[in-house]
């Protein structure tokens, strides 16, 4: 299986379904996958869709992003490209004129965290969990670091981000991160009744109204400081050792900023 084998798509009565299918790795996404999900929303604009959906395969939505792909990153070159396409693919969902639907088919954390939290209209399963595991292997999550206070609260965000909180998706709708919980054999009928309510929305209108929702996280994604933090990071030993006891199945050691020097 390739990359790009690992997310499909299905397009039904104007709706394309954008599937991770990857669940032997429960759906731990590669860039060429992020890429994959990206051109995916791209080319549902282009052949006039009136709305995706993202979901999964298998029991988990997404695990979030391939640890192995991390420990490839060795330059600053490797660190604006890893940057480039997560945010790109953010930015599709954001923009895109389309609503996009993240319908989690179970947990989520880390990247897969952040693409519901980046979709329009988020429908989870109540008892499922969701967060955000990056600064225990010495990286951050970079769009909850840029959006999640502004979903969710500054400390409430904190707590998910840096002390690393779980939520259930209960906990996370009634916090207004994701839309709706629902029991999970509910979750196609909800899925539905969201499809049902777009269809009756001028594509316009929507397109229009989703613009100025999503208004306040258009001042551009800092792209730059994303490459500067996280090519800091990777300069330094927590994150070589975060991700190599990742591999390893074992507990890190990290040096603490004492060690950095400078």
């Amino acid at each position: 299986m390739t990359e790009t084998d690992a997310v499909t798509e299905t397009f039904e009565d104007g709706v394309l379904t954008v599937r991770l299918d990857r669940p032997e790795k429960y759906n731990a996404m590669t860039p060429g996958m992020w890429r994959a999900v990206t051109e995916a929303i791209e080319r549902a604009v282009a052949d006039g869709a009136r709305a995706v959906v993202l979901t999964g395969r298998g029991d988990v939505f997404c695990a979030g992003d391939d640890i192995a792909a991390l420990a490839d990153i060795e330059d600053d070159r490797d660190v604006r490209r890893l940057v480039d396409t997560l945010t790109d693919c953010f930015d599709v969902i954001e923009t895109a004129p389309v609503p996009v639907v993240g319908r989690a088919n179970g947990a989520a954390y880390g990247g897969g965290f952040e693409l519901l939290a980046a979709a329009d209209i988020a429908v989870v399963p109540e008892d499922a969990s969701f967060g955000l595991p990056e600064t225990r292997i010495g990286v951050i999550p970079l769009y909850a670091a840029s959006r999640l206070s502004q979903l969710v609260g500054r400390q409430r965000a904190a707590d998910v981000a840096l002390a690393g909180r779980e939520l259930t998706g209960r906990e996370a709708a009634e916090w207004g991160l994701f839309a709706r919980a629902v029991p999970a054999d509910r979750l196609d009928d909800a899925v539905a009744d969201v499809l049902a309510g777009l269809e009756d929305g001028a594509p316009e209108a929507l397109a229009t109204t989703k613009a100025w929702l999503n208004a306040p996280f258009q001042s551009g994604t800092d792209r730059v400081g994303m490459r500067t933090g996280l090519g800091h990071l990777f300069a330094g030993p927590d994150a070589s050792e975060g991700v190599e006891a990742f591999l390893e199945e074992r507990e890190p050691d990290f040096a603490g900023p004492g060690e950095y020097g400078g």
